[in-house]
């Protein structure tokens, strides 16, 4: 949400879950510091870089400790640095939390860090080759 701050996008599902505020805040800015962005917990969405949006969106994925994620080219707008940045913060908050990630992504970078492949081609799915 452009209006809140990254901590308060951060916050905001908690919130939502019912969680009062300075607890939300508190895990919010705990997430922020573990994906490397809490310098950035009171600009807004548009004062920080592509990555360090990013970062703070899959903190935000993970604020409430979801059995599942779901991230629709996670990366696609980042460059390659800052997409491997992303991917390995994803996917080692993920088992950290014992998470699934489900993702979709064009790019095989990405898709390198999967357990487990899907291809889906002319809406039919497809065993991956090799």
């Amino acid at each position: 949400m452009p209006e809140l701050t990254c901590a308060e996008n951060v916050a905001l599902p908690l919130r939502l879950a019912g969680i009062r505020r300075r607890e939300a805040q508190r895990r919010a800015l705990g997430q922020l510091e573990r994906l490397g962005v809490a310098d950035v917990a009171g600009q807004r969405p548009g004062e920080v870089s592509g990555g360090q949006g990013q970062r703070v969106a899959v903190a935000r994925a993970l604020a409430t400790e979801p059995k599942a994620i779901f991230a629709d080219e996670p990366t696609g707008a980042l460059d390659s640095l800052n997409g491997e940045q992303v991917m390995g913060l994803l996917t080692q908050a993920a088992r950290e939390t014992s998470a699934a990630v489900v993702l979709v992504t064009h790019d095989a970078r990405v898709a390198a860090y999967s357990d487990r492949e899907v291809i889906v081609r002319d809406g039919r799915t497809q065993a991956p080759a090799g």
